[in-house]
């Protein structure tokens, strides 16, 4: 008779069963290919020689290509999430001051962890619309969440009487998810690294932000 070596479904072991180094080392690798050559270029032969695993485990894994990269963008969404407001004080600011404060850490944190900002800057750019259906309500749910964080201790003693704080708030977040758009766009034509588009876009900021208090706030 012959030997069936198969183990069944309940008993294989999954991605998260791994030890913590292992795992990293698999992340890391993906991460840095997915950066290096975007979704369409990236190659699984070369994450798993870089990981140190034999490419059908990728598969085993994580199904597809199109699976890792949706598990890739769950981590990363989840990780910096936790990791911007690790330690995270939220003082009495108005949403101008936060608003700054928010994009400079932001920063901070691409700057602590590259391959996890990178990945999410470059699925920016390169993310098949089917892909790109499956993470907005991800998205939505963690930009919720970050939205009743920025509340916590806001200042809304400086808005004129009749502007409502959460109209001011939705307002400023317009302005921002804008400029946002526009600088993506114009990263797309020609990209540079990030931190050299920082200060232009933190002079933009500021200025965008000065026309909003002028027209929110009490003089």
């Amino acid at each position: 008779m012959a030997r069936n070596d198969a183990k069944p479904l309940s008993t294989r072991r999954s991605f998260s069963d791994l030890d913590h180094e292992k795992q990293e080392a698999i992340r890391n690798a993906c991460l840095a290919e997915f950066v290096r050559a975007s979704y369409q270029g990236a190659s699984t032969n070369a994450m798993a020689k870089q990981a140190g695993v034999a490419k059908g485990l990728l598969f085993y894994y994580f199904g597809s290509k199109k699976g890792l990269f949706l598990y890739l963008t769950d981590y990363c969404i989840e990780f910096l999430h936790r990791k911007f407001f690790e330690g995270l004080e939220l003082g009495r600011e108005d949403i101008f001051e936060r608003t700054i404060r928010w994009t400079l850490r932001k920063w901070a944190m691409a700057e602590s962890h590259p391959l996890h900002y990178g990945f999410l800057v470059k699925q920016l750019l390169d993310c098949p619309p089917d892909v790109e259906r499956l993470l907005e309500e991800k998205k939505r749910a963690y930009k919720a969440l970050s939205m009743q964080r920025f509340y916590d201790g806001l200042d809304l003693s400086n808005l004129r009487p009749d502007v409502a704080g959460d109209r001011a708030v939705e307002f400023v977040s317009f302005v921002v998810e804008g400029l946002r758009a526009r600088n993506v766009d114009r990263y797309k034509r020609n990209p540079r690294p990030l931190p050299e588009l920082h200060g232009e876009i933190l002079a933009e900021l500021k200025e965008y932000l000065d026309l909003c208090r002028h027209g929110l706030c009490a003089r």
